[in-house]
């Protein structure tokens, strides 16, 4: 049996040849002309049925040239069809305002045509404002003409009625035809719009911090931050490299999220920074973008209750045991964002290269942090001391291992 597509999906389908860029003229154009066509066969018969035999033949010459325009328009021939249905309008206008007097409002053909003269592809506004205007020029033209000549017909009471009832509701269907797409269409549009904006919002949320994304979309000055006290904490999951020898790809990756997005949990519990993720390691900062209290108090709560996190993933790598190694130092902190297409959010400083340096030689399931640190928050977290450790480009530096928050530290 013969699949059919019921009237109004044939009407607005746009076959595969037609540019993209023209899809939803082509829609358009196919509906006028197909309704313009049946109204000049409805004006054909109430024209035969009055007497008016010139506008009988011009109706069928117009039934023929929407025909004719649907057809170039299915061939491809888009300009062709566009302005034969536009010289059809102007030239039936005229001719029925000759022949039956301007009181039946054919020069309303100044709607249908500017409407299609300012929704086309083809030309600038400039040009259809240009043709626009010599448009209502001729429809002044020939009204002056029929107010001052007698028409070449003139119709029974009874007809003229009916031909006056159908122009009232015919024109404003006829616009109503010509706008509804188009209106339907920049509803669509905005809907696809404003879907996109959220996407790309989150996308760029994704990449970017809330503050800075709007710095980077409002300005186009560098963004570059110096701040004075900011906690900068590194973790590496211990052993993945050998671990990930073992595991597929897939679950490689299942993993990693996993375990990444409860970390992005608890980066968001406490109120801090996801700066990035390098393979294995996070990197989070307690004071970026924007200066917070207690920096370093909230980021050793976050460690602790990392490694807490951590421990419960064991489980998910088989025999495996799966630990962290985190460090942490703070101190004054330059971010800013870097790159033109793939840009970033990233820090630098002598607070930064100690931080990775404590992570790089702490111990699987610990957080080293130097001993600076560990007193400026005695009192309210436990330490245990580890002595001096020997870090690349500051010597030997006293570190300890942050065991624990104290009873009552809020």
């Amino acid at each position: 049996m013969r699949n059919t597509l019921p009237l109004w999906d044939r009407l607005t389908n746009v076959p595969g040849d037609v540019p993209r860029e023209l899809s939803r003229y082509y829609v358009y154009w196919k509906i006028f002309y197909v309704f313009a066509g049946i109204d000049h066969a409805l004006v054909l018969i109430t024209f035969y049925q009055a007497g008016v035999y010139a506008m009988v033949i011009a109706n069928i010459f117009s039934v023929g040239v929407f025909v004719a325009a649907s057809l170039l328009l299915r061939k491809g021939w888009y300009q062709f069809a566009y302005w034969i249905a536009i010289g059809e309008l102007v030239v039936h206008g005229i001719l029925a305002t000759i022949c039956v007097g301007s009181q039946f409002a054919f020069t309303n053909y100044t709607f249908l045509v500017v409407i299609l003269l300012f929704i086309q592809p083809f030309y600038s506004w400039r040009v259809s404002f240009v043709l626009a205007v010599a448009t209502v020029a001729s429809a002044a033209v020939v009204t002056d003409y029929s107010l001052n000549n007698s028409p070449l017909y003139v119709m029974s009471p009874d007809w003229a009625s009916t031909m006056i009832i159908r122009q009232v509701v015919g024109w404003p269907i006829f616009v109503l035809i010509m706008v509804l797409p188009f209106i339907l269409a920049s509803a669509r549009a905005e809907t696809d719009l404003a879907a996109a904006y959220a996407e790309s919002e989150r996308l760029l949320l994704n990449i970017l911090p809330e503050s800075v994304a709007r710095r980077l979309k409002s300005s186009t000055e560098m963004i570059a931050d110096d701040r004075e006290s900011v906690a900068i904490l590194f973790a590496d999951i211990v052993g993945f490299t050998a671990l990930s020898a073992r595991m597929s790809p897939k679950d490689v990756v299942t993993l990693l999220n996993d375990v990444f997005y409860a970390i992005d949990e608890l980066v968001a519990k406490y109120g801090l920074e996801k700066i990035k993720t390098v393979g294995d390691a996070y990197v989070i900062a307690a004071g970026l973008p924007d200066p917070i209290d207690d920096p370093n108090g909230k980021i050793a709560k976050l460690a602790i209750e990392l490694l807490e996190t951590i421990a419960n993933f064991r489980r998910l790598s088989g025999n495996d045991r799966l630990e962290m190694r985190i460090g942490i130092n703070s101190g004054r902190v330059v971010a800013g964002v870097i790159g033109n297409r793939k840009f970033a959010y990233d820090l630098w400083g002598d607070a930064v290269n100690v931080a990775a340096r404590m992570e790089e030689t702490g111990v699987a399931g610990k957080i080293q942090v130097p001993t600076e640190f560990a007193k400026g928050l005695q009192g309210r977290f436990t330490f245990e001391p580890r002595g001096a450790i020997d870090i690349k480009g500051k010597g030997l530096i006293q570190t300890s291992f942050l065991v624990g928050e104290l009873p009552g530290n809020d």
